[in-house]
């Protein structure tokens, strides 16, 4: 639960304080900002699909925090050594919907991923996923600080 308050005070901060002061675009796909940033997630997802742990090991902050769709809260080793190890594996990753806040020194970007997955040697029991990608500028690179995702579905209706 303050994992979660801490999350969401810092989307807060990112889209109520940076952004304004310096965001080139919300979604704008003309944007330069949001084509490279576009790149540059295909390149992350591309290396999701294929288990490409050294790709993945120069995109992801040192830092990096990993909240998967289970709850759990993985730093950048654990997440890697479980797709290194097999405990975690791609069967298909793709964001066909995404959109952007871009800023001087951070990116962020939300959408859909659909994706299989293989966990423990047991199928992810969802393939639509709604995300948030927080990307910072490190020596020059841009690197993938925070990641979160969460099964998409509707909530049960009220009573």
């Amino acid at each position: 639960m303050i994992l979660m308050r801490t999350f969401n005070f810092v989307v807060a901060f990112l889209l109520f304080f940076l952004a304004p002061s310096r965001a080139d675009t919300w979604n704008d796909s003309s944007s330069e900002s949001v084509k490279e940033f576009t790149a540059l997630n295909t390149r992350l997802t591309a290396a999701y699909e294929a288990e490409d742990v050294a790709t993945l090991r120069t995109l992801l902050a040192e830092d990096h925090i990993h909240n998967n769709v289970f709850g759990s809260v993985m730093d950048k080793t654990t997440f890697l050594n479980d797709i290194e190890s097999g405990v975690l594996e791609f069967v298909k990753y793709d964001t066909p919907e995404l959109k952007w806040i871009v800023g001087k020194e951070f990116a962020i970007a939300t959408g859909l991923i659909e994706a299989e997955a293989i966990r423990g040697g047991k199928p992810v029991p969802a393939t639509k996923f709604r995300f948030t990608r927080v990307f910072v500028l490190r020596d020059g690179q841009w690197k993938v600080l925070l990641f979160q995702n969460t099964m998409e579905g509707n909530p049960p209706s009220a009573r």
